[in-house]
């Protein structure tokens, strides 16, 4: 087994982790602006460590997260929810931000992202499931999201995790009729 490098966007992040897990090894990318040098030092990490990307869900976040994915061979993702990463007066959103508890439950969920795909979905599928282009897809592709820790994700973007995860159809649809399920309960009980 490889050693493990968490990688956060700032100072704040990185001090909430080392205050949960002070022997854990955190590099941070000093925000969004992430400089070559940091870039390098990451490839160079990556021939011997597993990279784990646990970054803020927001645009600049999810901007970096796309550029350290595109440079590494080995990283994973850790996804907090944006509604569990918010401050205190809801203006601003960072994983500095989360509950222990809400940080210990996303590192549970540590995705290893694959170079090439074998998940079986494409568009017309996620369309057919309700996930795109339908009245309410924003709210099951939340809930999706949620259920298999993806983080925060357009109609894009599910299809981009769930290439980049290997997740396939039948997932999906359990994932679904989980959901069904659970709503059919709750419309009992009222």
């Amino acid at each position: 087994m490889r050693p493990k490098v968490f990688v956060v966007e700032g100072k704040n992040d990185f001090s909430r982790l080392k205050q949960l897990y002070p022997d854990m090894f955190i590099l941070t990318t000093n925000g969004s602006a992430i400089l070559d040098s940091t870039i390098d030092a990451l490839i160079k990490l990556d021939e011997s460590h597993d990279i784990i990307l646990f970054l803020d869900p927001d645009y600049a976040g999810e901007r970096i997260r796309k550029i350290l994915s595109k440079k590494l061979t080995h990283s994973f993702h850790v996804f907090i929810e944006q509604d569990k990463a918010y401050s205190k007066n809801r203006k601003k959103i960072g994983v500095e931000h989360a509950s222990e508890e809400d940080i210990k439950e996303a590192l549970k969920h540590i995705k290893m992202s694959h170079e090439v795909t074998s998940s079986d979905i494409d568009m017309m599928f996620l369309y057919d499931a309700g996930l795109v282009g339908q009245k309410d897809s924003k709210s099951l592709r939340l809930n999706m999201s949620q259920h298999l820790h993806l983080g925060h994700v357009n109609g894009k973007t599910l299809l981009d995790r769930l290439h980049q995860f290997n997740i396939t159809k039948n997932q999906i649809i359990e994932v679904l009729k989980c959901n069904i399920k659970q709503k059919n309960d709750m419309d009992k009980t009222f």
